[in-house]
């Protein structure tokens, strides 16, 4: 997509991208419509989208530009904190996991409003082709979370390096997004300290996830690929059949 100047986000615009926001978490990115958006503003005018945005890319673009700035920054500060506490620069995977979910974790938590900007990445993760038209331009904490652990993980072959890292951050939308249901649902009545439970148990179970050995099934499916194809995401992985070792 092209990237141009970012236009300021306040007043209308500002209004139509909240508005946006919640109805596309609501109703999914392709069942969303441009009349629903405007209503949910408060706006009468039928031409007030296609005169602030003129597509629903920008619309989203713009929640993009509205929730990840500071969210990446996060992200990036504490990667930063945690390499330069590291002797060897790298990362532990639970660090990488921290960073990963936490910036989104206290938008989630630390807001008196009701959020739905969890709801609408899941909406926007599912929806593979509108997905894929922003990787690249909001991501960068993404990118550098998956390089630590990458970086952190040299024994894995990078296709299950980063195909674990997909599902990481897949349960931490959908689970993260479970917590902004409730209490958005629960009001006055959500328990804050227990939402910080579930935070910190996401981080655990996706660090489990992301650090465990690769079975001997799972090696010989790898032999057997690279017996077939070339598979460079698996490395030399294709012509052995001994599964490594986890460093402790």
């Amino acid at each position: 997509m092209a990237k141009g100047k970012k236009k300021e986000i306040s007043g209308t615009r500002l209004e139509l991208t909240l508005a946006a926001e919640k109805v596309f978490a609501l109703n999914g990115i392709a069942g969303a419509t441009h009349r629903q958006i405007r209503e949910a503003a408060g706006q009468k005018n039928e031409s007030v989208i296609n005169y602030h945005f003129g597509s629903t890319d920008a619309i989203i673009e713009s929640i993009l530009q509205l929730r990840t700035t500071p969210i990446n920054k996060m992200r990036q500060g504490m990667l930063a904190q945690a390499r330069a506490e590291s002797t060897s620069q790298l990362v532990s995977t639970e660090q990488v996991m921290r960073s990963l979910l936490m910036p989104l974790a206290h938008y989630v938590l630390d807001s008196n409003e009701p959020g739905y900007y969890l709801r609408f990445l899941v909406q926007l993760r599912t929806d593979r082709t509108a997905w894929r038209k922003f990787s690249g331009s909001y991501d960068r904490g993404l990118v550098e979370c998956l390089s630590a652990l990458r970086d952190a993980k040299p024994y894995l072959p990078i296709g299950i390096v980063n195909q674990r890292y997909m599902h990481a951050l897949t349960v931490h939308l959908v689970g993260l997004a479970a917590i902004e249901q409730i209490k958005c649902e629960k009001g006055p009545g959500f328990r804050l300290a227990e939402g910080w439970v579930r935070v910190e148990d996401l981080i655990t179970t996706t660090t489990a996830l992301c650090d465990a050995p690769l079975s001997h099934t799972t090696v010989d499916a790898i032999h057997r690929l690279a017996e077939r194809c070339p598979a460079p995401a698996y490395g030399s992985f294709g012509r052995k059949r001994k599964v490594p070792e986890v460093p402790q």
